[in-house]
């Protein structure tokens, strides 16, 4: 795995060092993202509630088939939490994990900032793993290099929000490619007062309105039975935003895909 400079595979724990990291199938050049961020950086000044523990219902209801503008019209979603929680000085232990079936697309491959270490703490061992949506208006993702743009713009929110980094460990998008977002060394910042050990998963898309596609659920839970089983959580640990704390997140199509493929999936109950 590719690692910013402050969170070297050499110092990361066993289970992020053991991660498969590839690279897009869809190479994002430099110029190009430079471009996409720009547009979508001055969206992200209109922060909505989004994953941050919104009771606002959307009544609308679209296809599928991801429809909307090509930029976003709208913000990032606002961390959810409160200043960090303090840990322990120096990293905590790290147990044996597996090697992932799931690739894991870079941070390298979105970010145009580095991460914030001075403004995180260690995650320590995982005991949780908590999925969201970003809660966003609805855009049409097209491209690689258009949910690298999507991803960089709510990291840019986050960090203007004062937080170190995107608040989420990882990132699924439409397409089921999944992306690495914090570096797994350092606590999320994505369920208030439940941060600590919680590995945050994000899935692209306000599923209040929208529905998951195919290929972002089989993902999910390819991904989400290999942390669990990397991690050595147990399923009822397996957790959605709105399970911890009172908001729509992940919204009610994928809340629902939760309940399902927590009841009848076998890869996550073998994990």
């Amino acid at each position: 795995m590719t690692f910013p400079q402050h969170a070297s595979v050499a110092t990361a724990p066993a289970s992020v060092r053991k991660l498969t990291v590839t690279g897009s199938p869809d190479p994002i050049r430099p110029d190009r993202r430079r471009v996409l961020t720009a547009g979508l950086a001055a969206a992200a000044g209109l922060i909505l509630p989004a994953c941050a523990g919104s009771s606002r219902k959307t009544t609308a209801r679209i296809s599928p088939v991801w429809p909307g503008l090509d930029t976003p019209d709208g913000r990032a979603p606002r961390p959810s939490t409160d200043r960090p929680e303090p840990q322990p000085a120096g990293p905590a232990p790290d147990r044996p994990a597996p090697s992932p079936s799931v690739s894991v697309i870079p941070r390298s491959a979105w970010a145009t900032a580095d991460p914030i270490p001075a403004r995180m703490t260690r995650l320590g061992i995982v005991s949780t793993i908590t999925v969201h949506h970003d809660g966003m208006p609805p855009v049409r993702l097209a491209s690689s290099r258009d949910v690298a743009a999507r991803i960089d713009l709510i990291r840019h929110a986050h960090q203007q929000e004062g937080w170190g980094d995107i608040g989420y460990h990882f990132i699924v998008d439409p397409f089921g490619q999944v992306w690495q977002g914090r570096p797994l060394l350092y606590q999320g910042a994505h369920v208030r007062d439940h941060n600590p050990h919680n590995l945050g998963v994000l899935t692209l898309g306000n599923f209040e309105v929208q529905t998951p596609t195919r290929a972002q659920l089989a993902s999910l839970e390819r991904f989400l039975a290999d942390r669990l089983a990397a991690h050595r959580v147990p399923l009822s640990r397996l957790r959605t935003h709105r399970e911890l704390t009172p908001t729509l997140c992940p919204g009610r199509n994928l809340q629902a895909a939760m309940n399902r493929m927590r009841r009848v999936s076998p890869a996550l109950a073998r994990a």
